[in-house]
């Protein structure tokens, strides 16, 4: 029992602490994430939510453990994520992805430009910290990981990495919280029913000239009589497909464009 004790006890770095500490704080996040509020839920965003708590209380863990574990789950959320949208990467150049590619630089480097006036004209002169809320505000973890990466072969790397992690961590939750709430702001300004929108958009679909009309036709003109598919296609001027034609005889024929 002193063993189970010690285990669960604020304060314990042990290894076996802190992988139950992990697993507790992953589980709980992921569960908690699925009850909806408002018709709105969190998702696996709130396992960083219930780790804030717990650190609140005094539970840490052990620095060898935290190093690999973060910088493990950073490879396989690239790899994650490269495996999902490389099939389609180039391929969407042709579909607006360069409009979409441009408007994500314009949002770092506005970003950038926010945090930098901050720092020159602010009362925050620590560029460890404002990095940090730079990628919370935005919820950009791997831009996080990269710049702890980056300083962490630094003198005093990771006293800095530290202080971009509470960063993060600050700003994080408004990040997340502020895109729901401006949802729901547009929503309410625009007077906007999200089962309206669906219905809308179902009945635009329905409606496209893209739809296909299935019906039976019996050709009576004698003026098309002795014409090929392929003739009676220009003749009509819009797109067709015959599945199959009947014969003044009744024999069921399987046309082509020669037919």
């Amino acid at each position: 029992m002193d063993f189970i004790s010690d285990l669960l006890m604020p304060g314990n770095v042990s290894i076996a602490s802190t992988l139950v500490l992990y697993s507790f704080v992953i589980a709980a996040g992921i569960y908690i994430g699925k009850l909806r509020i408002f018709g709105v839920s969190l998702g696996v965003t709130f396992v960083l939510f219930v780790g804030i708590l717990m650190g609140h209380f005094g539970y840490v863990v052990d620095n060898d453990v935290l190093k690999f574990v973060r910088e493990f789950g950073l490879i396989l959320f690239i790899f994650s994520i490269g495996l999902q949208v490389g099939p389609g990467f180039f391929s969407s150049f042709k579909k607006g992805g360069m409009r979409l590619n441009f408007l994500a630089v314009l949002i770092i480097a506005l970003n950038v430009a926010i945090v930098l006036c901050i720092y020159y004209f602010g009362n925050i002169h620590d560029i460890s910290a404002l990095v940090g809320v730079m990628s919370g505000a935005v919820t950009n973890t791997p831009g996080l990981a990269a710049a702890q990466q980056t300083v962490s072969q630094m003198a005093g790397g990771p006293e800095q990495a530290n202080i971009m992690a509470s960063g993060y961590a600050a700003a994080y939750p408004l990040g997340v919280v502020g895109i729901i709430l401006s949802m729901f702001i547009i929503k309410w300004i625009f007077r906007i029913r999200i089962d309206d929108e669906i219905k809308q958009i179902e009945t635009d679909q329905e409606d496209s000239q893209l739809k296909p009309y299935f019906m039976t036709v019996e050709v009576e003109n004698k003026l098309v009589d002795g014409k090929t598919m392929l003739e009676l296609h220009d003749i009509v001027n819009t797109n067709f497909v015959v599945s199959r034609l009947m014969t003044t005889e009744g024999n069921i024929v399987i046309q082509k464009s020669s037919t």
